[in-house]
């Protein structure tokens, strides 16, 4: 795994570990925005929170174990496609949309990277 892999790898993780964390301390701006702007129930929020979490500690997991963090990144690609889509369906405009791309295209990085260190192990 290169150097530029485990930094990016590192930055999401603790990016999605603070989002997680974030959306499971019930924090006022953060329900408001979820139920109030996006249309989502508090529910759905925490479930949200859960997975970031997760997904987060499996990409630093995933520094030693790498299917763990292929894994991690294509559920975090996933969040950020529809993190994305969300926006653009509540009319806040592309600029808002701009960080969920940064992330989606960091985990689409780490999948592709990963993808293709499994396919040498293979071969």
């Amino acid at each position: 795994m290169t150097w530029t892999t485990r930094i990016i790898q590192i930055l999401l993780a603790a990016a999605f570990v603070m989002f997680g964390i974030l959306k499971l301390s019930t924090h006022d701006l953060q329900m408001k925005i979820f139920t109030s702007t996006y249309g989502y129930s508090v529910g759905f929020m925490y479930i949200v929170g859960v997975v970031e979490l997760i997904t987060g500690i499996g990409l630093i997991i995933g520094l030693w174990h790498p299917r763990i963090a292929l894994l991690s990144a294509g559920v975090i690609a996933m969040i950020m496609a529809s993190a994305m889509l969300t926006h653009i369906r509540s009319h806040e405009g592309m600029r808002t949309s701009i960080p969920p791309l940064i992330f989606l295209a960091m985990a689409i990085f780490l999948v592709a990277r990963n993808s293709r260190e499994r396919a040498r192990e293979w071969h």
